[in-house]
């Protein structure tokens, strides 16, 4: 869907050259329900993880606003290690402890697996949110 000219970008993003960082962008660009985001380079969430008993950083690729005012973590990724299962379960617990806190609006996380279907995933979650926040 092309975009009116007066119509603000939504993105703030440097792309790299991963072909499926770019896919999902595109899906971030076309999706209805995306305010806005950012690629989370230098913007230093960085979330901490352990993996072999060695403490790292772990930072999610996007930081999407959507519709609802909610804020997905997203991470694009095919294959999965162990040590990408253990960034992502870090992401959940932090996500818990911000939505825990509650001064920082509502957040989630979420892995895609597949960019093609980006735009459906997030149009799901924030239906999801919507329907929790209405049975809350």
């Amino acid at each position: 869907m092309p975009r009116d000219a007066d119509e603000p970008n939504k993105c703030w993003s440097v792309s790299d050259t991963q072909r499926w960082e770019l896919a999902a962008e595109f899906k971030l660009e076309q999706s209805d329900v995306v305010k806005f985001y950012a690629r989370n380079d230098r913007l230093d969430l960085v979330i901490p993880y352990e993996y072999h008993g060695i403490a790292h950083g772990y930072q999610p690729d996007f930081v999407v606003r959507l519709a609802d005012d909610s804020t997905v973590l997203v991470e694009v990724k095919g294959f999965e290690n162990d040590q990408d299962r253990a960034k992502h379960e870090a992401a959940k617990r932090w996500v818990a402890a911000v939505n825990n806190w509650a001064e920082l609006g509502r957040w989630d996380f979420h892995v895609c697996h597949n960019p093609q279907l980006l735009g459906k995933e997030l149009a799901s979650l924030a239906t999801s949110q919507v329907s929790s926040q209405r049975d809350g």
